[in-house]
């Protein structure tokens, strides 16, 4: 770039922004009233008074350009990278929920557009991520992906020595059919003993052969057993499994849920409902949600299920939307649903309601089974609850993501580049105010049991922990030995990789839109 002044440098905007663009599709500055932003540096210039004709605007901020362009001792990076750095970098100052703390980087220099991505986000957020294939993205979030249709937990059973157990299997899947359940043990991946180092990079070949142990109550040894699985696009329900268990004479519903999806064209709400439905024919006085290995998802979808399983009303508030500072005085000052009145306090941007519902089972009390595994809608679900009806949860102190993301692409026709990014841009709080649970949301004291794989259950399984728990509790059996019961010790987990899923639906004005495109 010339250090001189581009003559390519005009303006373009509305009345209450205008941006000064370079080239036509790179924008270097922001006006807004009476002040001027930098695209490149952020810095701010206040005009001495308001400027009425564009000609003005870009005579003003010619006299700063030179001050701010970007480094021009590096060569120009290639037109691929600066189109997807400048569609980041736009995108995330505008929509980003911690956009005011956003690090003065300039785009135009970065050569790797994923690590400017992540050099962009905050100290707090853990969650924001960035693909390069936003098809692949979009068939994950209707919960169809490559997968042999297990679902493990690796664990350190020694120094640099791991092993990994099954969490659940999907049915129908090739691990389904290979006879695989929850609970067995792997040793080795394609012969080869697991650490630290290799364990990822096997267990997700698209073709392995799987080594099987069994554990004495003391060591675990290989018992001989192998199999070898080849991953398909797998269509996954999210019900992994669901019973009405009669308990000392009184009825629960137990579900075991993995991800708050709809699938395509709703085929997973349907299936959802069908479990509701056989639950109120039943009768049931309570619901178990097994929300163990649960990642969240829709937090639609959750005021949906909190409406059908509670009590509360259609219209009740589930959650408040919390965004940044421009988004939350933007949107009660906007006429999302073209009635021609401002949505107000009350926008679908600002407040997550309840829905209408088919079914309704108006249960006062329910039951949440956890792990540090729960996380996002699964702890939605739980807080958005606590001010209509009693929630129990049983296990272990939750994930801690009181956030939700949006998907964001190119949204210009023809689309420049297929990449997709999902970043947080707000966080919920329910009706009462309740947030900000970063290190998670932990059973009160004497339902805090820990989900001890190696001594797996069957899911349904009375004898289960955390299922015991909760039906104890709900008939009132035995209390004074629930609030001891624990499992035993368990070996160290290491982290697994579930796949995040968006939270909010956002219909976006297509005025507004236009702010990500440039």
């Amino acid at each position: 770039m010339s250090a001189s002044i581009p003559l390519s440098l005009s303006a373009w905007g509305t009345n209450s922004d205008i941006f000064i663009v370079l080239d036509k599709n790179i924008p270097v500055y922001t006006v807004l009233n009476d002040s001027v932003q930098c695209y490149f540096c952020k810095k701010v210039y206040t005009m001495k008074k308001k400027m009425t004709t564009v000609l003005a605007l870009v005579l003003f901020v010619a006299a700063f350009f030179s001050a701010c362009k970007p480094e021009d001792d590096k060569p120009e990076l290639p037109k691929e990278t600066r189109i997807l750095n400048r569609w980041i970098w736009d995108s995330m100052n505008d929509i980003y929920l911690w956009e005011s703390t956003i690090p003065n980087i300039d785009p135009m220099q970065q050569e790797d557009p994923e690590a400017f991505f992540y050099a962009l986000l905050n100290d707090q957020d853990k969650y924001s991520w960035i693909v390069d294939d936003y098809e692949e993205l979009l068939a994950m979030f209707d919960g169809v992906e490559l997968s042999n249709g297990m679902s493990a937990r690796p664990g350190e059973i020694s120094e640099n020595k791991i092993i990994s157990i099954v969490e659940y299997v999907i049915a129908n899947s090739p691990a389904a059919e290979a006879g695989i359940k929850r609970g067995d043990i792997i040793v080795t991946i394609d012969g080869q003993e697991l650490n630290k180092k290799n364990y990822y990079s096997l267990f997700n070949k698209t073709t392995a052969t799987f080594g099987f142990g069994e554990y004495d109550g003391t060591t675990i040894s290989p018992n001989g057993k192998e199999i070898s699985l080849t991953a398909i696009e797998l269509n996954q329900n999210p019900v992994l499994h669901h019973e009405v268990i009669d308990y000392n004479g009184q009825k629960a519903g137990y579900l075991v849920y993995s991800q708050f999806t709809s699938g395509k064209e709703n085929e997973w709400l349907d299936s959802l409902n069908t479990v509701f439905e056989s639950f109120k024919t039943a009768g049931v006085a309570t619901v178990i949600m097994d929300l163990r290995y649960n990642p969240g998802g829709s937090l639609d979808l959750s005021s949906y299920i909190a409406n059908v399983l509670s009590s509360a009303n259609a219209g009740d508030i589930f959650v408040k939307l919390v965004w940044n500072d421009f988004y939350n005085q933007f949107w009660p000052n906007y006429d999302l649903d073209e009635d021609g009145v401002k949505d107000g306090i009350n926008s679908p941007q600002l407040v997550v309601k309840m829905p209408e519902t088919n079914i309704d089972l108006g249960l006062d009390k329910l039951y949440f089974l956890t792990t540090a595994s729960t996380a996002s809608a699964s702890e939605s679900l739980m807080t958005g609850l606590y001010p209509y009806v009693d929630v129990v949860q049983i296990g272990e102190t939750t994930y801690g993501k009181c956030y939700a993301s949006i998907t964001i692409t190119d949204l210009e026709n023809p689309k420049r580049h297929n990449w997709a990014m999902q970043p947080i841009v707000l966080k919920y709080t329910n009706a009462e105010g309740y947030t900000d649970f970063v290190n998670g949301i932990s059973p009160e004291a004497g339902y805090q049991i820990m989900d001890d794989l190696l001594q797996a259950k069957a899911f349904g399984d009375i004898s289960d922990p955390m299922l015991a728990a909760a039906l104890k509790d709900f008939t009132g059996e035995n209390a004074t030995a629930l609030k001891s019961t624990k499992a035993g010790k368990r070996i160290p987990l290491l982290p697994v990789h579930r796949k995040m899923l968006p939270e909010k639906e956002i219909k976006w004005p297509e005025s507004e839109r236009n702010r990500l495109i440039f």
